[in-house]
C-alpha cells in the first residue's frame, strides 16, 4: 500500500511533537531537580551537582532548539502541493526506498512503509535534487530509479 505526501507530513508533524513534549518534560523535571538541590544541599556537593544540571539543562535546551527548528521546516511545507521534480516537500518514491525531503528525522514507520525522512543538505537530497519520474540518481554505489514523486 503507498502513502500519500499529507499522511507522511502529519505523520513527521505528530513523531516532532511527541519529541518536543518528552523532551519539555525531561527539561522541567531537572529544573525541579535544581529547584530542590538548591533547597537542600551546601557546599562542594551542591556546587557539582549544580553545575552537573545546568549542563544537562542546556544540553536538552539545545536539542529542543533543534527540534523547535525541525518543526518550523515542516510546517512550511504545503502537504498538498504536487512536485513535478524533486525539491524541498517532496515525498519521492524510488525502486528501492521511499524519501520525504523535509528535515532531518531518520527512518519513520508511516502506516505498511519504512520512510526515510532527510533534509535537504542530506548527500543523498543534493543527488536527487532537480530530477523528474523516471530519471535516476547514484548514491553510494547504488542506482536509484524514481518511480513517483509527490
Amino acid at each position: 500500500m503507498a502513502v500519500s505526501k499529507s499522511e507522511v507530513h502529519k505523520t513527521c508533524k505528530d513523531y516532532l511533537e511527541k519529541k518536543i513534549e518528552d523532551l519539555q518534560a525531561e527539561l522541567d523535571a531537572v529544573r525541579e531537580s535544581a529547584i530542590a538541590e538548591t533547597k537542600s544541599s551546601m557546599g562542594d556537593k551542591y556546587e557539582t551537582g549544580r553545575e552537573m544540571m545546568m549542563q544537562e539543562r542546556n544540553r536538552l535546551g539545545k536539542q529542543l532548539d533543534l527540534l523547535t527548528d525541525q518543526r518550523m521546516t515542516l510546517d512550511a511545507i504545503d502537504a498538498e502541493k504536487h512536485c513535478s521534480e524533486v525539491a524541498h516537500g517532496c515525498l519521492v518514491f524510488t525502486d528501492k526506498s521511499v524519501f520525504f525531503l523535509g528535515a532531518a528525522l531518520g527512518q519513520i514507520q508511516v502506516g505498511e512503509k519504512q520512510v526515510f525522512v532527510i533534509s535537504g543538505n542530506a548527500p543523498i537530497s543534493k543527488e536527487m535534487e532537480g530530477k523528474k519520474e523516471g530519471d535516476s540518481f547514484t548514491f553510494n554505489g547504488v542506482i536509484h530509479s524514481i518511480e513517483k514523486i509527490e
